[in-house]
Formats: structure tokens, sequence, C-alpha cells
């Protein structure tokens, strides 16, 4: 491989080795730094430890010349500052530097089931406006924008097991803001540690040429579920976490298509156990009554439906929900 061009090595667990995983916009399948000698050529591969491990230790920006070698390296920052990956550019010091990649990360707390966005990921993934950009999002915000999302069944697996080593990458399209979609290679992992999936996104616009191909089925179900007249809600059978919302609550329940509410701990339970049965008997349903509240409201009687589906694969359903009642006192 010629030099030149920017290398994008993700750093997400800091209990393992760093591995390179895009080389401009070409996806590469977790190289470790064993393999990057065979990978990018011996002298490169060289630099490039050194570069990561620099970066890593500053946290910042650097810029080496190596003999008649430029080395740079720009740290892609998580939320709590962290160094979730780094860009690094080598290339002959009389020759211009192509504009850097496009990079961000985020991360997963699977305790809250809050995501937590770092530096730019919003203007990113979603081209946000500055007045709009949020760190902390419900995975409604996220997977709601999802267009297409081809391992689906794969990342939720290894977001829910949480074992160590679990990883997955590929690619997901995004709906922005502009409702333009914009294609990324998503690098996952699983940090059983702190309870957390983090991630990075990388935009890759040159391999976008077939956007339009999105999900018939899970497009099909947000058409229908916004004319509902209820809340339609993904949710992953193995934990009862609701990842997208294909049709928002009504009123008094609105705020949960942006806000996690609390549910009554033993609604919670009866919820759990609920999904865990229809996990076991596919094709059947579950009538449930819950109690949530939002920050600062007095708890809201929800009713609710949950169903298995089979448009995003076993594992997953449907939980349909309103409410038939004024809040309650709190």
């Amino acid at each position: 491989m010629s030099a030149g061009g920017w290398l994008l090595v993700e750093t997400l667990a800091e209990d393992l080795a760093p591995t390179l995983v895009a080389v401009d916009a070409h996806a590469r399948d977790w190289l470790p730094p064993s393999r990057w000698p065979r990978a990018i050529g011996t002298a490169r591969a060289r630099l490039l430890r050194e570069a990561v491990r620099r970066c890593q230790e500053r946290g910042a920006s650097t810029r080496d010349v190596v003999g008649d070698t430029l080395v740079l390296t720009e740290p892609v920052r998580c939320a709590f500052g962290g160094v979730h990956g780094v860009q690094v550019w080598t290339g002959p010091v009389d020759e211009p530097v192509r504009p850097r990649r496009r990079v961000a990360a985020w991360d997963w707390d699977s305790v809250t089931e809050l995501a937590h966005h770092g530096p730019g990921l919003e203007e990113l993934v979603f081209a946000r406006e500055p007045e709009h950009v949020r760190v902390i999002r419900t995975p409604p915000d996220a997977f709601g924008r999802m267009v297409r999302f081809d391992g689906r069944v794969e990342y939720f697996a290894m977001a829910t097991e949480l074992v160590p080593g679990g990883r997955w990458q590929g690619q997901v399209d995004m709906l922005g803001d502009d409702e333009c979609p914009r294609r990324f290679q998503m690098i996952t992992r699983a940090r059983p540690g702190p309870r957390r999936v983090s991630a990075l996104m990388h935009a890759i616009p040159e391999l976008d040429d077939d956007a339009a191909a999105v999900d018939p089925d899970i497009t099909m179900l947000r058409a229908v579920s916004q004319h509902s007249g209820v809340g339609v809600g993904l949710i992953l059978l193995s934990s009862g976490l609701i990842y997208e919302w294909a049709g928002d609550p009504p009123p008094p329940l609105d705020r949960w298509a942006v806000e996690r509410p609390t549910v009554d701990p033993i609604d919670l339970a009866a919820l759990r156990a609920a999904c865990a049965d229809v996990a076991h008997h596919p094709g059947t349903s579950r009538r449930l009554a819950l109690r949530v509240r939002f920050a600062e409201t007095p708890w809201i009687r929800a009713n609710a439906e949950l169903v298995t589906i089979t448009t995003a694969a076993t594992g997953h359903g449907l939980l349909r929900v309103w409410s038939d009642d004024p809040p309650e006192p709190g």
C-alpha cells in the first residue's frame, strides 16, 4: 500500500490493543498491530504504532517529521474526555495533506440506557444546528434516524450481552435533520467493566451510491405506526429496552419519545417477564398496565400491548402504548 491517506485506528477499550479499522474510505476488519506491517508496510506500521501511542498519551493532535516523512495525528474524543480513536496521516513531507476524515464518538450506558455523544457527533451524523445539539440522548433519538441498518440483530446481541471482546462494525445510513441520508462506518466495542458500548462513526460518503436501498419492512412499519394514534416502540425482548419509537406516544406520554421515564418497579418487572414470555412463544401478545413518570411529573397510567415481530428478527418486539387517563397525583 502506498504512503499517504488517512488511517483510522480505534482505541475504544483501554484493556485491548488498538486496531486499524479504515484506510481512507475503505473499512479494515479489526487489524491488530501484529498485522499492520503486511497491510501497510513495515516502516509505515512502525510509524503508526508510535503515532497512536503519542496521541493517546498527550490526548491532543501531534505533528512529527521522521526523516522525510510527515506524521500527523488527530484524536477522536468521547463525551467523557477520553480518546476513542486516532486518525493518522503518514506521507512525504513535500506532498500536500488531504483533508482528514470526519469521525466522531459515542458511548451507550447500559445501566442508565442513555447515550453520550462526543464532540461533533450530532453535527456530523444528524447535520444538526449547534443550538439543537445535546450530549445525552435516549436510544430512540439515534435509532429512529436509521434508514438502513443491515447488522441490527448482530449489533443488539453484542450490546445486550456485553461480553469481553464483544464487537461489531458495519455500514449504517442515518437521516439528518435536513432529511438527507448519510452513510457511516459504525465501529463498536462492548466494555463489560463500565457496562457500556463505545463507538466511532466514520463518514463514508464515497460509498453511499445505494443509499436508497432502505429496509422496506422498517420503512413500512414506521409509516403505519405514525398514523396509528398510539405509541409504537421497537423493544429488545432480552432486556426490555425500547430502542426506537416507530410512532411517537400520544399525550400525556409524548415525552417518552425523547426521555427515558421512571417505570414503577413492579410494572417494570412485569414488562420484562412478559418480554421473556413472548420471546419463547412467538406470535403471542401480552397486555400490561404500566405506571411511568417523567422528570418533575406525577405518575401516568399507560396501557401497553406487547407482541413479537419478524421485521427486525427474532428477539425483537413491538410495544404499543397509550393512556386513557389523566396524570395521577404525585
